[in-house]
């Protein structure tokens, strides 16, 4: 006789469609996202390199694709998951840079 499974259990190979492609993942109740290079799934969450990260320059953030032997990582419990382009995130992060240089100026 088997004993009755109770609770979540992660699914195996849930997420392979996804490996080797670019992603943007909107985790539940965080207010921000994750965006990057969908490696692979470690203890519940997601490994990203390249991925979208920011970096201090001159006093200012400047958001950019991070490319290094780091990783990012993002929580997968609950998440959704966009597939993109690699073009679409650095598109993204030139109109968030963009859009942070015209609001500095703005409150001049």
């Amino acid at each position: 006789m088997t004993e009755p499974k109770f609770g979540y259990e992660k699914g195996e190979g849930l997420y392979d469609s996804y490996d080797g492609k670019w992603v943007v993942i909107y985790p539940t109740g965080v207010n921000s996202t994750f965006s990057g290079r969908f490696r692979g799934v470690k203890e519940g969450y997601a490994i990203l390199n390249p991925f979208q990260g920011g970096e201090m320059k001159e006093g200012k953030l400047v958001r950019k694709l991070i490319r290094n032997d780091g990783h990012s990582l993002a929580p997968l419990m609950g998440s959704a998951i966009e597939p993109v382009t690699e073009k679409y995130i650095i598109e993204y992060c030139k109109m968030l840079n963009k859009k942070d240089k015209e609001n500095k100026k703005s409150k001049k």
